[in-house]
């Protein structure tokens, strides 16, 4: 049985001779072609170019530690305060104990973990998409903006927790289109955790979560069934409990002056609220704006793409009305996004808005495509599938200079060679790498062990051929010893 958007069986028409069983087979057969093709993307060159920095660096040693010494955080928010739970922490340690022994336990390996569960996510999102519309050019061109917008499929391909938040909504998204929450007060619960869980990866997604938890008491709302309101309240507020137990404990037992989580949010808001600062929303409207700029249409920059937002978000809750589980992840976490931000005294970074993206992207779509009249509405799928293929190129070449480190592999190379051989060592350069890189992580991670007082000091170049200096009076000197 297919379920459409109202509408978009007419913009959007799927051959008619296909029957419910060849689709669902076609549908199997694309989504698993989708998920080959974003692990191949987004796994590109990833032994050679991860990106190991600060971030990946702590995520990945702490990852190195046994299950029991997990931190019950989150992430460090760079606003201060930590994630609102270790959902973060343990995902990486799990990639480290399943993935790592075939990667020498090197951090790409948490990498790749994490894009085979994105890709999985953003497999069934298209699948869930083909559902609701009926429509393969719709939830196609939709998979493809979303997923390869160049600061995204970056970011998706290291580890890093936004991507791995705005993968947890896009799982939510995907269950609320297709109705499975509609299935019984356990679904709501579990649609609830897998958004709720995102704010264990990184706050800022926390208006996504409120488009998702719109989406699923909207029905009863809309029908006045308050009893069936209360119950889905119920298990959305059993299942967050439940969730934050790791949190809650966290906080009774960590240091006094330890800042919570989300208490840079608490603090913006008692200033807008007691008149130390004011509501911003046409400086979070234009926020919204720079960002939707700056992740989709990257590498071009139009700077009115808010307005076409805008128009689309209208024509969405005019033409969907009549079903406000789709206008709840769709235009909510729109609307929540702006309005909240309006009560935020900080900046504005892009990458705050990872997670709105395919909320945006299906509002554009779907909201546009519902303006257009039946004879331009055949074409126009296929067009704007053609159309997103076309400038694939340019936004996978893009994505090719964010958050990439070149360097990586003759790091690789060196910090193998120097535990090899297993001269003692008291410290490691690489004078090639950028700033902010260290030397010496991936010599550690291999098993290897810097000697304070080790008569050698290691020098790779950047084809990854090492070089030895001896120590003489505390000063590297005298003749170099290649490899």
């Amino acid at each position: 049985m297919r379920v459409r958007v109202r509408g978009l069986s007419v913009l959007f028409p799927v051959g008619r001779l296909m029957s419910t069983v060849t689709l669902s087979r076609t549908q199997f057969a694309v989504s698993v072609a989708c998920f080959v093709w974003l692990v191949w993307l987004r796994t590109d060159n990833i032994t050679q170019s991860f990106w190991l920095f600060g971030d990946q660096i702590l995520f990945w040693s702490t990852a190195l530690l046994p299950l029991h010494e997990q931190p019950l955080a989150g992430p460090e928010q760079h606003v201060g305060g930590y994630a609102l739970g270790p959902g973060y922490n343990w995902f990486v340690w799990l990639s480290r104990v399943t993935f790592g022994p075939f990667y020498e336990n090197l951090p790409h390996a948490g990498a790749i973990f994490q894009v085979l569960v994105h890709s999985a996510v953003d497999a069934f999102l298209l699948w869930a998409l083909w559902r609701k519309t009926g429509s393969p050019w719709l939830a196609s061109v939709t998979l493809l903006l979303v997923t390869t917008a160049p600061y995204d499929l970056a970011l998706s391909a290291t580890l890093w927790n936004p991507s791995l938040a705005s993968a947890a909504i896009k799982g939510a998204t995907a269950l609320v289109l297709l109705g499975w929450s509609e299935g019984g007060l356990i679904r709501v619960g579990i649609v609830a955790g897998i958004a709720w869980v995102s704010l264990h990866f990184h706050v800022p997604a926390v208006f996504c979560v409120a488009g998702v938890f719109i989406a699923l008491v909207a029905t009863p709302l809309v029908c006045r069934d308050y009893r069936a309101l209360a119950r889905r309240i119920g298990a959305i507020g059993a299942t967050v409990a439940l969730l934050q137990v790791p949190y809650f404990v966290h906080r009774l037992t960590a240091h006094p002056d330890t800042e919570a989580g989300g208490a840079a949010v608490a603090g913006s808001l008692a200033q807008v609220l007691g008149g130390a600062a004011s509501i911003r929303f046409v400086e979070s409207a234009r926020g919204f704006g720079r960002a939707v700029d700056r992740i989709q249409l990257d590498p071009w920059n139009v700077g009115w793409i808010g307005w076409i937002v805008l128009v689309a978000a209208v024509a969405m809750v005019i033409r969907h009305r009549d079903d406000p589980p789709l206008l709840g992840v769709t235009v909510g976490p729109i609307i929540a996004s702006i309005v909240g931000y309006a009560f935020w005294v900080g900046t504005f970074d892009e990458y705050y808005y990872l997670p709105q993206m395919t909320a945006v992207v299906l509002t554009v779509l779907i909201g546009l495509s519902g303006l257009a009249g039946p004879s331009v509405g055949r074409c126009l799928g296929v067009g704007m599938l053609v159309l997103a293929l076309g400038i694939l190129p340019a936004r996978v070449q893009q994505s090719r200079t964010i958050h990439r480190m070149p360097e990586y592999a003759a790091l690789v190379e060196g910090s193998r060679q120097i535990v090899r051989r297993g001269a003692p060592v008291r410290a490691i350069r690489a004078d090639f790498l950028p700033l902010g890189a260290n030397p010496e992580y991936l010599f550690q991670v291999l098993g290897g062990r810097l000697e304070r007082n080790g008569e050698w000091v290691a020098s790779i170049a950047d084809d990854g051929v090492v070089s030895y200096e001896r120590v003489l009076d505390g000063r590297a000197g005298g003749e170099p010893t290649t490899r």
